[in-house]
């Protein structure tokens, strides 16, 4: 029985093509992605057998069944590869467009059997010929409309995206791109100008295509091509290299020796074979190293900047900044496979105690609440610390490389580097500079910590000049609402001593009941207002008026001697927290009334502008000087020797926290306006 080479081919194309889509829907986890590229690979499957099934029909009705049913897998695969490009590797599509797009694949499926899309086919001498129907027009406008609308989502998603993630997009693009172009050629040009000989040849074009297009999905980061490309060249000079020898060799012995294959010929090739398999890989390294340096400097030679980010890294004081430089020469510059970086679990906490490392996010910056973890009380641990020294396991592919960022005695941190994504073992040059860049690195990240440290002690510290601001403007405001309080407690007193002058009926009582609740009430509101400003709460923010707001805020003062003017609008609400605001018009209203000590007006006022809340605190007083204006929000800045001088700077942060502005103007001797704008 003769062998049908054809035959074993396409079912090694059909296995391949449906392994793909296998492979890709297990190893994304039966994403969506994966069940789309997976129905893309099999309807590729289809297509390839139904061009076999074509090419070999040795009839008319042959044919014209398999030239129908050879559009089934064209219509699937366009629907697959729009509805792919929409949510790789990240996205959505709309239910109503996807319904839509959905009807349009179903209408097409429905013309597949049918005579309006392939007439009628005609066998010839040169093969299968088609006569297309009527609807061969909207065929190719489905299928045209669909793949380049799928092509525009991936442009448009490579220009909007960066990072590993761009480069996916482009290896996946890349893939589909000469997966369609292959079948275009063969199955669609070549067709209509009657040319059918190669109509099997797309699908088996194609599969390289949609291999290399399966790898880059399941790979979330990828090389740049320039290094596959440098590292394939690099392969075939060293084994045409090491190959010469051999031949050569061979050359010599034939020449010399007796002629013929006998066991010092043997042993020869054998202790040749041991020593291809002990420097092959060396030089490969070597001879792609010294090309990269010499034809690729500026694309893949990352030794200087590996060396100049070692710098840049000591000149960082923030952890975030830190981290963020590291990560990028893990991924972009050595391009390395799983790159972590460890640090103590409260590391950035000041007063808290760690007991182990942890991985710290490349996206956060942040510790990872379920990730990997090392005890500090680990043998790995101290042999990093005994040794002082990396760790080189070739054998595991995620911890390939384990770099101590060692500071004296003390272990700051832990790189724990995966294989490269070249597959290339680290030279005694990566080597080198990883060790100098987690010197740097521990430095750096040593500083950090002191750094926030002392940051943590600052806010600390300022917190309680803040409340000492506080309570002081809450000794001025009292000392003005004294004559609020006295003057009910004169009616409650005075009403009090004649209570039991004459005899009082039932009336007189409710009527004095009602004056003392009136007036007790009064004290109590002013108390408790005087209270809520001083106390200490946990912050939260809802819909306020800032009308209400100022009208509270001016109760605590007791103005005398100066003409207060409200021209308060009606204005929407403000998202923000009421205690804070008050804490604002307070400090700009004592400075108002501070700055006129011999009269004159203060004005509060409130309106919209194009969209936005605004509001005023203007005064008439003495003004500003110019050569402080700009000084007066700077934090324990004062003109006045009993002021602690955090009284605008609380008002400018609170301001800044509720995403407004504030903007100041002054002239000297005619007054100051501050403006706020939310």
């Amino acid at each position: 029985m003769q062998l049908d080479f054809g035959l074993l081919s396409t079912i090694v194309l059909l296995l391949a093509q449906i392994g793909l889509g296998i492979y890709v829907l297990l190893r994304t986890s039966r994403t969506r992605s994966g069940f789309s590229f997976a129905g893309f690979c099999f309807s590729l499957s289809l297509w390839s057998f139904a061009a076999y099934m074509l090419k070999h029909a040795a009839s008319v009705a042959g044919v014209e069944l398999w030239g129908r049913y050879i559009f089934l897998g064209p219509v699937l695969i366009a629907y697959c590869f729009l509805y792919f490009s929409f949510i790789f590797p990240k996205g959505e599509i709309k239910g109503l467009l996807n319904l839509i797009l959905a009807a349009f694949m179903l209408l097409m499926l429905a013309l597949v059997p049918t005579p309006l899309i392939l007439e009628k086919g005609v066998l010839t001498e040169a093969g299968p010929s088609p006569v297309w129907g009527t609807a061969y027009p909207l065929f190719s406008f489905y299928f045209l409309l669909y793949v380049i609308w799928g092509f525009y989502n991936f442009v448009r998603k490579f220009a909007s995206s960066e990072g590993s993630e761009k480069t996916q997009i482009k290896y996946v693009g890349a893939g589909l791109f000469f997966t369609f172009l292959f079948g275009i050629i063969f199955n669609l040009v070549f067709p209509a100008l009657k040319i059918a000989r190669f109509i099997d040849l797309g699908p088996y074009l194609s599969l390289t295509a949609i291999g290399f297009a399966a790898y880059a999905i399941v790979k979330h980061r990828m090389m740049n091509i320039s290094v596959i490309i440098s590292r394939v060249v690099a392969e075939i000079i060293a084994i045409l290299f090491l190959a010469s020898i051999y031949l050569s060799l061979v050359g010599i012995y034939l020449t010399i020796g007796t002629g013929r294959i006998d066991v010092p010929f043997l042993l020869m090739t054998i202790a040749f074979g041991v020593l291809v398999g002990q420097t092959h890989q060396r030089l490969r390294l070597f001879i792609q190293t010294t090309s990269d340096k010499l034809f690729l400097r500026g694309k893949y030679d990352y030794y200087l900047e590996l060396s100049e980010a070692s710098l840049r890294v000591g000149e960082k004081l923030s952890l975030p900044a830190i981290l963020r430089i590291l990560y990028r020469i893990f991924d972009d510059v050595v391009e390395i496979s799983s790159p972590r970086i460890f640090l103590p679990e409260h590391f950035s906490e000041a007063g808290k105690q760690s007991q182990r490392y942890v991985v710290y996010d490349k996206k956060e910056y942040s510790p990872v609440a379920a990730g990997e973890e090392i005890k500090f009380d680990s043998k790995l641990v101290e042999k990093l610390k005994a040794e002082r020294k990396l760790i080189l396991d070739p054998h595991d592919p995620k911890k390939e490389l384990i770099v101590p960022c060692l500071l004296e005695d003390r272990l700051i941190a832990v790189f724990v580097l995966g294989r490269k994504l070249s597959e290339d073992p680290f030279t005694s040059e990566d080597i080198h500079l990883l060790e100098v860049l987690a010197s740097q690195a521990a430095m750096a990240l040593d500083h950090a910590r002191s750094y926030e440290k002392i940051r943590a002690d600052l806010e600390i510290v300022e917190r309680q000049l803040a409340r000492s601001q506080r309570l002081a403007s809450l000794g001025t405001l009292t000392a003005g609402v004294t004559h609020e309080i006295r003057n009910p407690l004169t009616v409650i007193r005075s009403e009090t001593e004649r209570i039991a002058n004459k005899e009082r009926s039932r009336a007189d009582l409710e009527s004095y009941q009602e004056l003392m609740l009136k007036h007790i009430d009064r004290i109590a509101g002013i108390v408790n207002r005087m209270l809520e400003l001083a106390k200490e709460k946990p912050r939260s923010e809802t819909d306020i008026d800032l009308n209400e707001v100022i009208e509270t805020t001016v109760q605590f003062f007791a103005i005398s001697g100066i003409t207060l003017k409200r021209d308060l609008n009606k204005v929407p609400r403000i998202q923000g927290n009421s205690e804070e605001m008050q804490e604002v018009f307070v400090n700009l209203i004592q400075n108002s009334i501070e700055a006129m000590p011999k009269g004159g007006t203060l004005t509060l006022r409130t309106y919209s502008d194009r969209g936005r809340v605004v509001a005023e605190v203007s005064d008439t007083g003495k003004g500003i000087p110019d050569n402080i204006l700009e000084r007066i929000f700077d934090p324990f800045f004062s003109t006045r020797h009993e002021g602690v001088g955090l009284g605008l700077s609380i008002a400018y942060r609170i301001i800044r926290q509720h995403n407004g502005d504030v903007e100041v103007q002054s002239e000297a001797g005619r007054g100051t306006t501050f403006k706020i704008t939310f």
